[in-house]
Formats: C-alpha cells, structure tokens, sequence
C-alpha cells in the first residue's frame, strides 16, 4: 500500500482553536487534516495529484476560510456542486467525495443534496439512495432536450398528468444515520395554478407553498426524517412537470450537490434555461467541472478547442452570476478509447491533451484549479494499464466502482492537501 500522508493525525481541532480569537480564525493558524491511504499502482503518478493554479488562488482562499468556520466553529454552509456527465451520473465518483468530506467532522455533512428519480427515465440510477415511482410520465434530458420543458440543475425533467403518480425515495441505506431532512423543495412547474405537489408522512398529508421566484415547491415535516412519499394533486388536464428534489433542513454544514447525465456536454448544460435561477438557488461555493469526455468524443479533426472554451465560458458566468466568489475546479478528460469507425477501430483518444490544454487555458482565465486526472492516471494509453487492474471498464472510457472509489480518493487528498498547506490569508 502507498501511503500518501502529508500532514499526519486526524483533524486537530485544539490546533486550530488555539489561533482563533474573539473575532475568529486568525491569520496564519495552521491546517491540519489527515490524507487518505491509497493503493500501490506503479503506473498512478501520485506525484501530481495536486491542484494546479495557473493564476490565483483567490476564490480558494474564501472558500478555505468558511471550511475554517465550519470545521472549527460550526458556522455556515457550504454548497458543492459537482456537473457532468456519465462519471457523475452513476453516483459512485460524486458520494465518494461526499462521504470523504463527511470523515472532517461528525457534523460537517447535514444534508444529502439534490436527487432526482432517474429510474424514470430508464436510465441508470445512483446506488447510494432508493427511489422508487408509480404512474405515467413523459421526460426529457438536456442531450436531447424536447423544446417544451424547462430544464434545470439536474439536466432533466419528468412530468405526468396521472393521478396515480408517486415518487418515493429513502436517502439511508443499510441501517446508517447519515442524511436527513425536516423540509423539501420540490424544483418544477405546473401547467395550472391548481397542480402541485404534495407528500404523505405518517398518515398526514402536507401541503405544500410557492415560491414562484425560485420556482419551487416547499413542504414542511414536523419531524426530521430520511424517507418521503410524494403525490401529485392534478385537476382534470393538470400536468406537474419535475425538475429535481432537494432535501434540506436548518443545520449548518456541507452539501455537496451532483448533478449527471450520460453524455452530457458543454452545450447540453447550456440547453438548462432553468440552471441559472437553480445556481441562484444554492449559490454554489465550490464548481467541480467534470464535463469534457463527451465534447472530445469527436475525430480529431472535428474538435475545436477555440469553440469547447467559448461554450464554457457560458457555463462559467451562469456561476459567477450566481456567486461571483465560486472557486471553479476543472477535472481533465481521463485516458480513454474513442471509437473512430470500421476503418480505424478505437484508438487512444488524440483529444485529450487538447482538453486538458483548454482547462488550464480556462482556469488561468478565471482564477480556476485544474486536477489533471489524465497525467495523474498515467497519460496516454494509462487506461489499459487501470483496465488490467478492473478499475476501468472494457470500453476504457468508464471506470468500474473501485476506480471511481480510488479517483475519488485521489481527488479529496488533492483538495485537502491544498486546504491545508494554505497559509488562510
């Protein structure tokens, strides 16, 4: 096993407190938090698992100072939103990270994050989270967006006229404590101001209120639970159209928000013409950009890096308008096979450095961080050395679960490793 250790023991509360004074944190009070163990792979090179600053470190910093307010004094919230497509979609890379942060302190992680019923859209679906559906329903994807709904931060909708429709979903699986909520905000619209959404708990039925502005639904529970049964009040013609549910309650800590869908690039995040008033809805601290292996998915001379940082920097002001300080982090394209026709089989995709190029371009343009998981992999043709390892799948385009599991880690050790080596100022 290599051990990736920097700075040793578990968080040191005591170091911290005995830096703050009455006003706070003080300047220059030492970080300290533990580093996860990983795996020996001779062909990982571990040596980069860094955040690379091509220019400031600004936004980092005024995240770091609330992760000090938080982790010391219990204070705030912090919002993280990881987007992309397939790799967080399936829920294993994203969970990972959230259940890592959540090892910084017992309180630290307070609340799930959005969901969405994907299981609705026959696709496939998180496993650290059940949901379940009754009734008919018609969807929609921002990869194929129908020109009628209004898409949002999850990239997709759902909507039915049916009576009988129902979502269920429990958030804790096999007997843990985790997440839990004492209020829903259900993100959609009705075609009628007679539809709406309303949920069932212990025999009870709760009722939602509008809040039209932010375009969601708000439903009070009486008691902190991890489980909820929703219905659809729906008059003859009424249709509710579901965009996402965000579990909350009032307990200051980290959330860490994903939002995926298979195949999803730049330009289908900006098919959302709801996502702006979602990011303003949880104003998000920390982006975390996985998007980038479907815009490469392209014959080489197909992809334009000129044209994939100008459709990003769309997507970056959506942030910044939202919250102008969000530290932006851009994770590079991983190694992996792109499939150039009968003639030519699948080859090492050619884009790749291309990308990881235009990320640096971008986050020296925008004071971003760039984790290079292209190098930190190997580089070209790593993907089969991690394929002979099942921790990537035989299309050496996804990863399997351990793979996420171990990128994962590798990603938390990179951002904790900053956290800490910071100086605070």
């Amino acid at each position: 096993m290599k051990e990736i250790n920097i700075l040793s023991g578990c968080l040191t509360v005591l170091a911290f407190l005995l830096g703050c004074n009455m006003h706070g944190i003080a300047e220059n009070t030492p970080r300290q938090a533990s580093l996860l163990t990983l795996p020996e792979y001779p062909f990982i090179k571990y040596e980069k698992n860094i955040l690379q600053f091509p220019a400031s470190h600004e936004d980092f910093d005024t995240l770091y100072r609330k992760m000090d307010s938080l982790l010391i004094a219990g204070n705030g919230k912090i919002n993280i939103l990881h987007i992309g497509g397939s790799h967080v979609q399936a829920g294993f890379l994203s969970h990972r990270m959230r259940t890592n942060l959540a090892s910084l302190s017992d309180s630290v992680m307070t609340q799930r994050g959005i969901i969405f019923p994907f299981r609705i859209l026959r696709t496939n679906a998180p496993q650290n989270y059940n949901c379940h559906y009754t009734g008919t329903w018609d969807t929609s994807r921002c990869i194929r967006p129908n020109g009628t709904d209004y898409l949002g931060l999850t990239g997709a909708s759902a909507t039915t006229g049916d009576s009988a429709a129902s979502i269920q979903f429990r958030l804790n699986l096999y007997d843990s404590a985790s997440w839990s909520f004492t209020r829903l905000r259900i993100l959609g619209y009705a075609t009628d101001t007679l539809s709406y959404p309303y949920a069932i708990h212990n025999g009870d039925t709760l009722r939602p209120y509008l809040l039209p502005e932010e375009r969601s639904y708000i439903i009070e529970y009486p008691e902190s639970c991890d489980t909820a049964y929703i219905r659809f009040h729906l008059p003859s013609n009424g249709r509710f159209t579901l965009t996402g549910i965000i579990p909350e309650n009032d307990r200051n800590g980290l959330v860490y928000h994903a939002a995926g869908i298979n195949g999803a690039d730049v330009t289908a995040w900006l098919n959302c013409a709801h996502l702006p008033q979602d990011l303003r809805l949880i104003r998000p601290d920390l982006a975390i950009f996985g998007i980038g292996i479907n815009d490469a998915n392209v014959p080489p001379q197909s992809f334009n890096p000129e044209q994939f940082k100008a459709r990003y920097r769309k997507l970056i002001s959506l942030f910044k308008e939202a919250n102008p300080h969000c530290a932006l982090l851009f994770i590079t394209n991983n190694d992996c096979l792109l499939n150039l026709g009968r003639r030519y089989g699948k080859r090492t995709n050619p884009n790749t450095p291309k990308v990881v190029k235009a990320f640096n371009e971008l986050a020296a343009e925008h004071n971003g961080a760039v984790w290079d998981l292209y190098h930190i992999m190997g580089g070209g043709r790593s993907s089969a050395l991690w394929r002979n390892q099942k921790l990537m799948r035989p299309d050496r385009i996804h990863f399997t679960s351990k793979g996420y599991h171990l990128v994962g880690d590798m990603l938390y050790n990179a951002i904790i490793t900053d956290y800490t080596q910071s100086n605070g100022n």
